[in-house]
Order: structure tokens, then sequence, then C-alpha cells
């Protein structure tokens, strides 16, 4: 016979169990029909990722799990391993990449010639630093207690005196927690005028200036970045996030400097930060400056912040060359560091006040500089009419 008491339990334990589902159930958010016009958000990384991670098969993260695309860029990084770091001269070296792309493209010989150049050498990523004759002009290493909060890493060209003196003058100028540099090529270019002697000159006078000897062209955009991140890992390992810039911006230090102190300690881990585009694809048009060839490349970009200014967290320099070890090369900066942040589970955030096709013409409006943080392409005049607007009073805007 079986107890009473038992079974009386028994039944007001399975009554609270049903109450509790009851509950749950009833308190969850229930889900809306979409709308027409929203937009889902795309399998890979989400916004909610904010811990590097590099798996074993990039495909998945990369976009790649459908038919594999016969574009070669496609192609090898379905079955890359890592890149080869030998240099040059080695078997199987560095050049070894672009051999096999000028052999297996169909049509490479009709490819544009600067970008032929890139892709025989893309692989090579190891190039020593140039140091003018004479001595002098060596960028110092961060000492451990003067790392900086902030390093402004500004590409630049040998040939734009005019555009680095205007941002040392204006928002490059020392400031407590910050520290400025650019990134350069070498200054004896091909078929130009030989630079050596001012940049030198230039290297001894202010020691900003991280000299690379590899020839300075637009392809070779993403070496200043790549060798940077290796740069850090060796001087300046601590710093806490990196501006990357051209030297034709203007960065509002002190307000940026606010909105990274204001990040919460989660979000700024593994912080990328700019203007997003998040659904760029290749253009196909011979001849102009972003062509990207069929053969070469199929598919859309990831997202990515604009190459004219972003800021990533400093923690992240050692994943991103490990990701970019991974990766097949790409031409443009920008998309390449897309790439590899989301070879990494990781995506951009936008902000409103990067402005990387900014109007000259806004430059006159102090309102519309109070939300501002990045702006580009502006003149190095424009850039320091704009740095005494901003020293002004506001404005009742």
């Amino acid at each position: 016979m079986r107890c009473p008491k038992c079974l009386l339990c028994l039944s007001a334990l399975l009554t609270l169990l049903g109450l509790k589902v009851y509950i749950e159930w009833a308190s969850e958010p229930r889900l809306t029909k979409g709308y027409p016009g929203a937009r889902s958000t795309p399998p890979g990384p989400t916004p909610a990722s904010l811990e590097p991670t590099l798996p074993a098969n990039l495909s998945a993260r990369l976009g790649q799990t459908g038919p594999l695309p016969s574009a070669y860029w496609n192609q090898q990084q379905r079955r890359l391993g890592t890149l080869p770091i030998g240099n040059s001269t080695e078997a199987g070296g560095c050049q070894a990449w672009g051999t096999a792309a000028a052999t297996e493209i169909p049509d490479f010989a009709s490819y544009p010639e600067d970008l032929r150049r890139f892709l025989l050498s893309a692989a090579c990523r190891s190039f020593p630093q140039w140091l003018p004759a004479g001595g002098g002009g060596q960028v110092a290493s961060c000492s451990a207690t003067d790392v900086p909060y902030l390093l402004l890493a500004i590409k630049s060209e040998p040939g734009r005196f005019a555009e680095r003196q205007a941002v040392r003058e204006t928002w490059g100028h020392p400031a407590p927690g910050t520290r400025l540099l650019f990134l350069l090529g070498s200054p004896v270019g091909r078929g130009g005028p030989d630079l050596g002697s001012l940049v030198a000159w230039e290297s001894r006078r202010y020691s900003d200036l991280l000299l690379w000897d590899f020839f300075d062209v637009p392809f070779n955009q993403t070496l200043k970045d790549l060798l940077l991140l290796a740069w850090l890992g060796h001087h300046c390992p601590d710093v806490a996030f990196v501006l990357h810039a051209q030297d034709d911006a203007f960065v509002h230090v002190p307000a940026l400097l606010a909105h990274l102190r204001g990040l919460p300690p989660t979000r700024a881990r593994a912080l990328y930060l700019g203007e997003v585009f998040t659904q760029a694809k290749p253009l196909r048009k011979p001849g102009g400056p972003f062509y990207v060839p069929g053969s070469f490349f199929e598919g859309d970009y990831p997202a990515y912040a604009s190459g004219g200014g972003y800021v990533i967290a400093g923690r992240l320099a050692p994943w991103l060359l490990q990701a970019a070890a991974r990766v097949a090369p790409f031409p443009f900066d920008d998309v390449y560091t897309g790439l590899c942040f989301r070879a990494l589970g990781l995506v951009p955030r936008a902000h409103p006040g990067f402005h990387t096709a900014w109007p000259a013409d806004r430059t006159t409006d102090p309102c519309a500089l109070h939300d501002l943080l990045l702006a580009r392409p502006l003149s190095p005049q424009d850039s320091i009419r704009l740095w005494k607007r901003l020293q002004a009073p506001r404005s009742q805007c």
C-alpha cells in the first residue's frame, strides 16, 4: 500500500514545478515579426563577441561556407595554413606565394601593374627599419613609466612634409597620455626624387618617424599596419589604444580620449572603432583605384572601419599578427584589417564622430565640430584653421 503522505508531497512538488515553468514562459519576451527594411544579422561574428579567438579552420569565419569560388584569393584562403615566413631569396620563401599567384591566375598579365607588383611580394612582410646615415632619428621605445594611453600612428609618405608638420603643430602636439608616430616606407622611391637627406633631417629633428625599407606605394599600406603591430610587441606592448589614421586626417584628441576612457572595460578590451562599412562590395570597373578583378576575389567585403581613421585596443596587436599570418593577402589595408578582425571573431563598432569623407566647407561651421572625433581629408591649411576654431570658446548651437 502506497503512503498517502508521499503521494501528497509528490503532487505538491509537481504543481510547484509546473507553476515555475509557466512563470518563466510568461515573463520571456515574445519575438515580433520582422518589418520591411529590417536587416538581419549576417552569419559570422556578432557584436557580442568581446574576446578574440582564432579557430583552426577560418573558412566559416570568413564567410566561405558555400561552394568554393574559383577566384584565386578564395581558393588560397580555403587551403592556406600560414603564409611563408622565409625571406625572398630562400626556396619556398615569401615570394613563393606571389609566384604561385602569377602562375595560377589565368588573366594575371591583364591586371594593373600596381596590383601585379603587390601580389608578387604580398607575403613578404619582414623589412628592416630605414635609418638615416650618420645615426640619429631612432624612435625610442615606450618606457616603463611613460606608456601612452593612446598612440597616434599616422600613415604618411616621405614627400608629405607639410601634412606631417601640420599634425605636429595642431592635434598631434604633445599631450598627457598620447604619443605621435608617423609610419613611412623608404624615402628612396622608385622613379622619384631621392628624399633621403630631407627625411633624415626630419627624423633627427623630431624622432617620430618609423621608417622601413620598402617602396612607399599605395598597395603597401598594409605593411605599415603589420610592421607597426610587430614594433608594438617589442617596444610598446602595454599601450591601451592605437589610432590608425592618414596624415590628412584631423583628430579631436580630447574628445577621443574622453570617449575611450568612458568605455566599459569589456568593450574596450576588443575595441575596433571608426566609420564602419557593412555592405561594401568589390569594384569591378577596370582603371579605378579600388578595382578588384573577379579572377582574384569573389564575394562581399567584411564589415570594416574606414582606413581614413580607426582605433583598436592595444592588447589586440599580437592577435592581429597571428590572424594576418593566416589570412590571404588583400590589396586594400582597411579591408584586410576587417578580414583579420573577422578571423578573430570580432566586429567593428561605428561611431558617428568619425567622418572619412568630410566636406571641406564644414570647417567653417563651428557647430559641426562639437561631436567630431576624426575628419578627413583636410589640407594642412584647413587642419590649422580647424585647430584654431576648436581652441576658441564654444558657440551656442
